[in-house]
């Protein structure tokens, strides 16, 4: 009787198979915006957290050229069942959110999440060699 339980045991976790799970290794790096060609996802480690970079130009606000709202660092989770959980570290709101968050190969969907004004948009990015 053990034995045919630890034969089902091992069969069961040889069976779990993880071909759609996003690894941090396929993430790393930098990806641009299929469409605007200017707005960039860069994953990494900066400092000692895994976060990511929004990079997406520059505006003029009151007479001065600043980074475009929502540009800069966010930290992120990965969580099952195609979301990712995020945080903008220049925020006062400290409270994480979730969005559509699908990658394979070098193309990355992830929910519009720099702008809450048109939630739902999805974008598309594709990894830089």
């Amino acid at each position: 009787m053990k034995q045919g339980l630890t034969i089902m045991l091992a069969l069961t976790l040889l069976s779990c198979t993880s071909d759609n799970v996003t690894t941090l290794t396929d993430l790393n790096g930098k990806w641009v915006d299929f469409n605007t060609k200017s707005d960039t996802l860069t994953f990494g480690l900066f400092g000692d957290k895994e976060s990511i970079i929004l990079g997406r130009g520059k505006e003029t606000r009151d007479g001065f050229v600043l980074p475009k709202h929502g540009s800069g660092p966010y930290d992120y989770k990965l969580l099952t069942g195609d979301k990712i959980s995020l945080r903008w570290t220049l925020s006062s709101n400290g409270n994480f959110n979730d969005y559509y968050f699908k990658q394979s190969g070098d193309k990355l969907t992830i929910e519009k999440f720099y702008d809450t004004t048109t939630s739902g948009t999805m974008l598309t990015f594709k990894k830089l060699n």
